[in-house]
């Protein structure tokens, strides 16, 4: 059958053209000719009954993304295509962004669109082929987020070397809380907690994350926190998925106080624990990073005092065993007696020194004194004498010095050298 827009011979049907072809076969009695919209109605009946609801899956191509929120692409696969239309209210609710090339699975009703004759899918869900919704989602989000610089190591923050206070976004009475304090408590018990009660699971969880950041962030002042834990238990996908959204991956990346966080399992790695400026794989590993430092001085403070032990316990043996020698000795047994032998034996000792020093002043007195002896020796008028000459003294003792002081018959004495003549004047 072919359609012309020629006009219609008079007496034909209204809005129906036959060629000559279709005229030349054998038709029924009676025809009743029915309109295009009657038409296109019936196949609507046909199509609404015979698919209530499909799965169809194929590529997306031509997609378009008007401002109204709605979705429209066709869908194909090596031979043909569907149009699909997802309304606004659908595409809210996935995860994943569409694109060109991506292969899906759509579900929902087939819709003929009457005014056209045009029939398209209607989809009421979407699903990816190869790879989860939630998956493919945190891709994309990922991919996002890290093109914005939001990863970027650069912009990490390392924690303060003693961090003496920390705030904590989590659920105050889960296994990680408990987990988080133990650890932090055998590793210092210096640091204060403040905590935000968050929910960490479900709908709502990653609003109430990003608020509890903007919390701590916007009351530092008066809390004067040193950096921020973010931590939750293991669990699936699913489950952590809080963390695997938007708005709580940002308000970690935008927090000014340094994040840390320990998000499931060593498996598990959110979109938070990328934006965060530290990333430990547990709770536990969480409060093992922010206690790093302080482990470390307490280990080293632990061996100084080891070793300080070991010396005192050596000093004080040392100590002791003198103490033993000490207590052996003679002085303490009997000291009555000790002391006795000793007050002799420095009597004696003193006795001998006084008659040593005695013994040498008394030599280099005599030394002195033959010294002396010597000169006054040498200025004596006998040594003169023992040279050879002699002094005569009248009988009166005066010493004569000419032969005029002497008379005949005076006695006379002469001292020789050795011994003294006695003579009497004679001339």
């Amino acid at each position: 059958m072919t359609y012309t827009d020629a006009p219609m011979p008079s007496g034909e049907y209204d809005g129906v053209f036959c060629s000559d072809e279709l005229s030349n076969r054998d038709e029924p009695a009676k025809i009743t000719p029915i309109t295009v919209s009657e038409l296109t109605r019936l196949i609507k009946g046909v199509v609404d009954d015979a698919f209530p609801f499909t799965c169809v899956v194929g590529e997306v191509s031509s997609l378009s993304l008007p401002s109204s929120g709605h979705a429209y692409f066709s869908l194909k696969d090596a031979t043909s295509q569907i149009d699909v239309a997802v309304w606004k209210n659908v595409l809210s609710h996935v995860g994943f962004k569409l694109k060109n090339g991506l292969k899906l699975i759509c579900s929902g009703r087939i819709d003929v669109y009457v005014p056209h004759g045009k029939y398209k899918l209607i989809v009421t869900k979407i699903e990816p082929v190869g790879v989860g919704a939630l998956e493919l989602q945190f891709r994309q989000l990922e991919m996002k987020l890290r093109q914005e610089g939001l990863f970027d190591p650069r912009r990490k923050r390392p924690l303060p070397r003693f961090v003496s206070r920390i705030g904590v976004a989590t659920s105050p009475t889960s296994a990680a809380m408990h987990d988080f304090l133990k650890t932090l408590a055998t590793r210092t018990r210096r640091v204060d907690v403040v905590v935000a009660s968050t929910k960490v699971q479900g709908e709502g969880a990653a609003r109430e994350i990003a608020d509890a950041l903007a919390f701590f962030n916007a009351n530092n002042a008066r809390l004067k926190l040193d950096a921020i834990a973010l931590i939750r238990g293991g669990g699936s996908m699913e489950d952590l998925w809080a963390f695997n959204e938007e708005v709580a991956a940002r308000a970690v990346a935008e927090s000014r106080i340094p994040v840390v966080t320990g998000i499931g399992h060593e498996i598990d790695v959110s979109l938070c624990d990328l934006a965060a400026d530290v990333h430990a794989l547990t709770p536990t590993g969480a409060a093992a990073a922010i206690a790093e430092e302080d482990a470390r001085y307490v280990a080293t403070i632990d061996d100084w005092s080891a070793r300080m032990t070991r010396n005192l316990e050596q000093r004080v043996k040392v100590l002791r065993d003198r103490l033993t020698q000490c207590a052996n000795r003679r002085i303490f047994q009997a000291p009555g007696e000790a002391l006795a032998e000793r007050r002799t034996t420095a009597l004696d000792d003193l006795e001998k020194r006084l008659s040593i020093g005695l013994k040498l002043t008394m030599e280099r007195r005599e030394g002195a004194f033959k010294e002396i002896l010597g000169k006054f020796e040498a200025m004596s008028p006998l040594a003169v004498l023992r040279r050879g000459y002699s002094i005569t003294k009248s009988a009166d003792g005066k010493v004569l010095r000419k032969s005029e002081d002497a008379r005949p018959g005076d006695y006379l004495e002469t001292m020789l050298g050795e011994g003294i003549v006695r003579s009497v004047v004679v001339e």
